[in-house]
């Protein structure tokens, strides 16, 4: 008769190789969220999203790229954007869609994920729109072990019919920029799947409901 001890041996790898397994091919679903906004009127407005964070100008990481779920030996595993769309796209669409959603006529400018400010803004101004958004994405990622630790430094600008900045606003984690959103010991990437797109939006809502660019839009 085998000891439980030895049960016990057998059992621990494999509750880890499990956790690997469970953190291959996870998504964030981003992509269907609509922020609560103050800011409400009517007119046109573009948006464009810059990605200037460094994992994925320097190529390591993918633009799609959203965060990373550990398995049970703390190895790394991507976790990226449902349907791969770019992190930068998916901003652009999502304040494009909240925008609608309190009256304005908004529609995102993709640009390329590796386009420098100067592009962005002739991009912009080439709509003709009185009124623009350009957010840089200058920070954002998850972690995710147990607890999910959200990384982040976003700054969006807004911008006249000639490109100058009339309003400005930047939000970043509590502690060195970075929060945590807590997490679950049993289904870690269950949680994350829920607090992360719940982080997005709520980084949408501080970083556009500044008092700043509530006026600016208004």
């Amino acid at each position: 008769m085998r000891s439980p001890h030895r049960w016990l041996l057998l059992l621990i790898p494999l509750a880890f190789l499990m956790c690997g397994c469970l953190a291959v091919g996870q998504v964030f679903n981003l992509g269907n969220i609509v922020a609560a906004l103050v800011a409400a009127g009517g007119g046109a407005i573009a948006i464009a999203t810059l990605d200037r964070r460094q994992s994925v100008r320097s190529g390591g990481k993918p633009p799609f790229f959203a965060g990373t779920l550990r398995g049970g030996f703390g190895n790394p595993f991507n976790v990226i954007v449902r349907g791969k769309v770019p992190l930068a796209d998916t901003f652009s669409n999502v304040i494009a869609n909240s925008l609608k959603a309190k009256g304005y006529d908004a529609k995102p400018v993709i640009v390329p994920h590796t386009a420098e400010e100067p592009e962005a803004l002739q991009q912009i101004t080439a709509t003709g729109v009185p009124r623009s958004l350009l957010i840089e994405i200058h920070e954002w990622q998850s972690d995710t072990m147990t607890n999910v630790a959200m990384t982040y430094l976003l700054t969006a600008k807004v911008l006249d019919i000639k490109g100058n900045v009339v309003a400005q606003s930047s939000i970043t984690g509590a502690e060195e920029g970075k929060d945590n959103l807590k997490g679950s010991v049993m289904n870690p990437a269950g949680y994350s799947k829920k607090a992360v797109p719940k982080a997005f939006q709520d980084h949408i809502e501080r970083l556009l409901n500044h008092n700043d660019i509530v006026q600016a839009l208004s």
